[in-house]
């Protein structure tokens, strides 16, 4: 997702939007060619070779056997000690070798800079400024000055006033490296989650690439090796339960020999945006589509792409329109944020920058809208930032998105933190940093909460279609019904599991027509007026058979039998929940079943919104039942039961329990000694 040019930079977490610091003075290492033995040399030009590509974690190794090997020479110390600078688990290593230069400081053009850098690391923020400031003095005095990088100083020497103005302004917020299987020795960055955080996408760098370590064909300008680096592949990952994720395969269709990144993934998940970096040091914009549980092959995304870089994106939900970003002519600094209209599939038209209030002379990137689509966040290495990509928020206000701020730490550190994005409900985010105390390079955390303060309000509608039984494929048509806030979208359901997702904005009616070919389509209302949070609804359309429906009239017999016997009047449940009604057993749960073999057509959701969601099972009796809640006493189960009867809805409702995994009876958990 980056120009090849500045790959290994990105991977390192570079702070510096010029790449001044990673220079170190060419006469630095001239002198060190002519003081060293022949034999020492091999490991000099291979370091220098490292450093002039940015790779100066590959580089500390050569220097440090080079520094043992002729250790009166402090100038060695003083490059390890730059190279260093970009380890955030070993800044203070970077502070301890430089300094050991300091009295040759008047010898080394940038030494100040370099310095002043590695101190920032350091958090030792004033003495920063104050070496910057050196530096600056030095080179204004020179009569061949670097304007650009007089401006990099200033820069810096801004940004260090930006740490120490954000220090005292902490976020109530926890900061988690998601770890193991996601997470390795390798760089996982950009992770992109379905709104509901099932599915996680995200890129990969390292040893698992496609192709292995690959070397760039042609020689350096200077006639050093040839830059030899892993290239980028879209690996996925599943949630198997609140803080644990599945070990992440690769999505072999996507992934090719050279750049293939996931920059963008729909609400539901099916559709995902990549980036693509053919080798010429630009890339564009791809669009991939989930089709009966595999990506397709990914389409070029004619609008969106440039002669420029355009490399990251996000969809605007519910909305034919995405924001993406792009170094395209006409900008208002390097990467700028733009919004575009879909004309047609893969065609997109009526681009227009974001303009000045989102956009700066700097790097705006990697955006993303909640799926409420009223906050834009993104990351900004712009005059507000204090350690490289910062990341930023953006409230949309009267149409209209609003002067971003800086989240602040601990969200933000003093190295690159990109690619922020939050489940619907707003309570987990994610995003990726390279920062101390990580498994690699660039690693995945999560944030918790994802968005502090006011709730979502939002419904995330988690629906089902099947045909006699069985999940199929469906189109489902999604119209807003206020005319002023009109909303027309178009899913599909998962052809292998049924499965629709879609998120709701509040304060609007809905209906989702469901479309199967040779049935008479279902319509579902929904009403999200009121609603003044998160709620999660899960709804079902049924289509039956003739052949399906005296099945299932058949089998309405055994439900009638079973209600009746869990609603028994000969059963003293009153005696049984002051008994038992608080007691807690392992592997012991009560829920409310609201019915079964029962289609859900015609259903009134909007008279359960607020309960919580209804889950379907099949059971090894093969009855499909319908249930809601999950609880650890009797009693709370009880009060769900009464919440639920006092709506009128739903009649036939009665507490059932699990037991080790199998459905008891109250009367049973007494018989069988489950409760004593």
């Amino acid at each position: 997702m980056r120009k090849l040019k500045l790959i290994s930079a990105l991977l390192l977490g570079l702070v510096m939007n010029m790449n001044m610091s990673s220079q170190v003075d060419p006469v630095l290492f001239e002198k060190m060619t002519s003081a060293l033995k022949d034999s020492d040399l091999v490991y000099l030009n291979k370091a220098k070779s490292k450093i002039e590509q940015e790779s100066f974690l590959e580089a500390i190794p050569l220097m440090e056997k080079l520094q043992k090997r002729n250790p009166t020479y402090v100038e060695l110390n003083y490059i390890t000690g730059v190279c260093y600078s970009y380890d955030p688990n070993n800044t203070d290593k970077a502070l301890q070798n430089i300094s050991k230069a300091k009295n040759k400081s008047g010898e080394i053009d940038g030494f100040y800079f370099n310095y002043a850098f590695a101190l920032e690391k350091n958090d030792s923020i004033n003495s920063a400024i104050e070496n910057y400031r050196t530096a600056l003095l030095i080179e204004e005095k020179k009569s061949n000055k670097q304007e650009k990088l007089i401006a990099e100083i200033n820069y810096r020497i801004n940004r260090c006033k930006k740490i120490n103005e954000f220090k005292n302004k902490q976020n109530q917020v926890k900061i988690i490296n998601i770890g193991k299987p996601v997470n390795s020795n390798a760089s996982e960055y950009c992770p992109l989650i379905t709104s509901n955080e099932s599915v996680m996408i995200f890129t990969y760098r390292g040893p698992k690439s496609k192709g292995g370590k690959q070397v760039l064909k042609g020689k350096q300008p200077d006639g050093s090796e040839k830059l030899s680096l892993f290239f980028e592949d879209i690996f996925i990952s599943r949630k198997i339960d609140d803080t644990t994720w599945s070990e992440p395969h690769q999505i072999d269709n996507l992934n090719t020999t050279l750049h293939d990144a996931a920059v963008c993934l729909s609400s539901d998940g099916n559709q995902l945006f990549i980036y693509r970096n053919m080798g010429a040091g630009k890339g564009d914009l791809y669009l991939s589509k989930l089709v009966n549980n595999t990506y397709t092959k990914p389409v070029y995304q004619a609008g969106l792409n440039s002669t420029e870089w355009d490399g990251s994106a996000c969809f605007i939900p519910n909305q034919d329109k995405v924001i993406f970003a792009s170094e395209r002519k006409g900008g208002y600094g390097g990467k700028d944020l733009y919004i575009a209209e879909k004309m047609k599939d893969n065609v997109w038209g009526n681009i227009k920058n974001l303009g000045p209030v989102i956009n700066s002379k700097y790097d705006e990137d990697a955006p993303f809208v909640t799926p409420d689509g009223k906050m834009l966040f993104f990351s900004s290495n712009n005059s507000s930032s204090f350690g490289g990509y910062d990341v930023f928020r953006s409230d949309l206000k009267v149409n209209e998105w609003q002067a971003p701020y800086n989240l602040g730490a601990p969200i933000n550190t003093k190295y690159d933190d990109k690619f922020f994005i939050v489940r619907a409900d707003g309570r987990t985010g994610y995003y990726s940093s390279f920062k101390q105390g990580g498994t690699g390079e660039q690693d995945i955390y999560r944030i918790e909460p994802g968005i502090p303060g006011v709730p979502v309000e939002l419904l995330e509608v988690n629906g089902f279609v099947s045909v006699d039984g069985k999940p199929v494929a469906a189109t489902i048509e999604v119209a807003s019904v206020f005319k002023n806030k009109r909303m027309d979208m178009e899913l599909t359901s998962n052809k292998n599991t049924g499965i629709f997702l879609t998120n709701l904005p509040a304060g609007d009616k809905y209906t989702l027509t469901v479309k199967v070919e040779k049935f008479p389509q279902q319509v579902i209302d929904l009403n999200t007026v009121g609603i003044d949070s998160f709620m999660v609804l899960n709804v079902y359309a049924d289509f039956n058979s003739a052949d399906y429906d005296k099945k299932l009239s058949e089998m309405t017999k055994v439900t009638e039998t079973e209600v009746k016997s869990a609603t028994s009047t000969t059963f003293d449940k009153e005696a049984f929940a002051a008994k038992f009604g608080n007691t807690k057993k392992d592997s012991l749960a009560f829920k409310v079943q609201i019915g079964a073999y029962k289609t859900f057509e015609n259903f009134n959701y909007n008279n359960i919104l607020g309960f919580p969601k209804i889950i379907r099972q099949t059971d090894n009796d093969y009855i499909t039942r319908f249930f809601m809640g999950h609880y650890a006493t009797y009693n709370e189960a009880l009060e769900l039961l009464k919440k639920i009867k006092s709506t009128d809805v739903l009649r036939d409702c009665f507490i059932i329990a699990n037991y080790k995994g199998k459905k008891k009876y109250l009367h049973e958990l007494i018989n069988e000694k489950i409760l004593e």
